[in-house]
């Protein structure tokens, strides 16, 4: 390991699981990493590397992808060591976010969402999770939640008992469940719920309880949701009843969006360059006030006088502006009509011959000033984009943004399903976006992947389905290209999709990349 990573510094030692987590650096890629070691005599080394190998294997973007997994066997006390190394995930931890107070519950219901999607397709591919507590959620300035710890903490469970796979699966997904369950709990009331089936956490004070179970929510906050106080009760209560699995409790927490974290991410994106930009002056030898970073990032403009070449072209760039200035300006003069002056009596015109008096004609205007010159459609800039999901299902807005990145090798995807027409669970999801301004749109590309299923193009008054009126239509699979009849005006587009294509074998949506086409109609002065 040691010819390839760098530790940096010790994270944390779990003292209880034996094993010591670092910050460390991939030398070769030069990048940031996260090192969990294990002592290689461990009777669980085995099942903790190949749990690690396991979920090297999940793509999804809120599972931190595992980089390498092996044995060390140059560890400094001599002795062997097993190791999994993890991409270093940047932001902010729930566990941060909840030493300032609780959140908002449509906060949690989004941050918790996201965890539980996450953890449905782990245990999709047989992976679970089992101690997940809020150290283990992150929330990054990208506004993609993540989840550490998925497969590795399960594969380091001390004396599991023995039980048949399916029965394993069982408990280990009930397990989940409750601890995300726990992660609303948390999230609304700034407090772990006291329960011995969870793991242990000493970032939060323990919850109050009330006959041996938690305090529901609701009496220790009085605004909270009745659906998520009622989901916190049944789930700790005495009969074992809530969600069995992360899917059942995605479908409960259903629908949600990450609105409610824009002010952080704003705020954390903003911290994020203010580090970056540090790092670039530091490597050049300046230095810049800790206090007073230069704001928007930017070097600040020098007032010594400019060198002369400089200063060179910048008379000849307005030179140039006050030349083309003329020329129009004399181009607009030439196009105005002079009315033919009358050399002679004889050359005037004849009265009219009513008494009435005479109307006063309108001047007359050239065709090519009554008739603005055509507008070339452009691809039109889309300010936002969210997942659609009226009917529930866990649909995640924090990948969307990807159909819009201008990157073909990202995609935004759908939650995976058991046939075309969503397993009869809905009558279809998509994208909503948001163009930020009216604008007259004759054409929306679509890139995506699979085959068959079928798409609709939808004007919509806001960024929501109701009202929304079908203006075109076309087959999903592989790329294609919805028209209107005409060019219809509207702020709001929604990328429905009615059944869906397969993916890689699978029942999914999947956008690579959106190109809406049109005009930005002009305002009457």
């Amino acid at each position: 390991m040691a010819d390839r990573y760098a530790l940096d510094r010790e994270l944390s030692v779990a003292t209880e699981l034996g094993t010591r987590e670092f910050r460390g650096r991939d030398l070769t890629l030069d990048r940031p990493v996260r090192v969990r070691t294990l002592p290689a005599g461990d009777t669980r080394a085995e099942e903790f590397l190949d749990a690690a190998r396991r979920a090297a294997m999940i793509t999804d973007p809120r599972i931190p992808r595992i980089l390498d997994a092996g044995t060390d066997l140059t560890a400094a006390d001599g002795t062997a060591t097993v190791f999994v190394v993890e991409e270093f995930v940047e932001g902010r931890s729930m566990s941060d976010l909840l030493r300032s107070g609780p959140m908002k519950p449509a906060a949690v219901r989004a941050l918790v969402g996201e965890v539980a999607s996450a953890l449905d397709v782990a245990a999709r591919r047989g992976l679970h999770h089992t101690r997940l507590t809020p150290d283990d959620v992150v929330l990054g300035p990208d506004g993609v939640v993540r989840v550490r710890g998925v497969g590795i903490e399960a594969a380091l469970e001390i004396d599991p008992p023995a039980l048949s796979p399916a029965r394993a699966a069982v408990l280990a997904n009930r397990a989940d469940a409750v601890a995300l369950v726990a992660l609303v709990y948390a999230g609304l009331v700034a407090r772990w719920p006291a329960l011995e089936a969870l793991a242990p956490h000493a970032g939060l004070p323990q919850s109050p309880t009330t006959d041996g179970e938690p305090l529901p929510p609701k009496d220790i906050r009085p605004d909270v949701p009745n659906d998520l106080d009622t989901l916190c009760s049944v789930t700790f209560g005495p009969h074992e009843d809530g969600p069995r699995d992360p899917a059942e409790l995605a479908l409960q927490l259903a629908p949600w969006t990450m609105a409610p974290w824009e002010e952080t991410l704003r705020r954390m994106r903003g911290e994020a360059a203010t580090k970056e930009f540090r790092g670039r002056l530091k490597n050049r030898d300046e230095v810049v006030p800790e206090e007073e970073p230069p704001v928007p990032f930017t070097r600040p403009h020098t007032t010594a006088r400019p060198p002369r070449d400089d200063s060179r072209l910048v008379l000849a760039i307005v030179g140039a502006v006050i030349v083309v200035g003329l020329v129009l300006a004399l181009w607009q003069l030439s196009r105005i009509a002079v009315p033919d002056i009358p050399t002679s009596a004889a050359s005037a015109p004849a009265p009219a011959t009513t008494s009435a008096p005479a109307a006063t004609s309108a001047p007359a205007v050239s065709p090519s000033a009554a008739t603005p010159p055509p507008v070339t459609p452009i691809v039109l800039p889309v300010a936002s984009i969210a997942a659609l999901d009226p009917q529930g299902g866990g649909e995640s807005s924090a990948t969307a943004p990807r159909a819009i990145d201008g990157d073909p090798g990202t995609a935004w995807e759908s939650q995976r399903y058991n046939s075309a027409t969503f397993a009869g669970l809905k009558d279809g999801m998509g994208l909503v976006l948001d163009l930020g301004v009216e604008a007259d749109v004759s054409q929306v590309q679509l890139t995506d992947g699979g085959d068959g299923g079928s798409v609709s193009l939808l004007t919509a008054p806001g960024p929501a389905l109701d009202g929304s009126t079908p203006v075109a239509s076309a087959p999903a699979g592989g790329a294609q290209t919805l028209t209107p009849a005409q060019p219809v005006r509207s702020r709001y587009l929604v990328v429905w999709f009615t059944q869906l294509p397969t993916t890689d074998g699978v029942f999914r949506a999947r956008v690579a990349e959106i190109a809406v086409t049109g005009t930005i109609p002009t305002q009457a002065p």
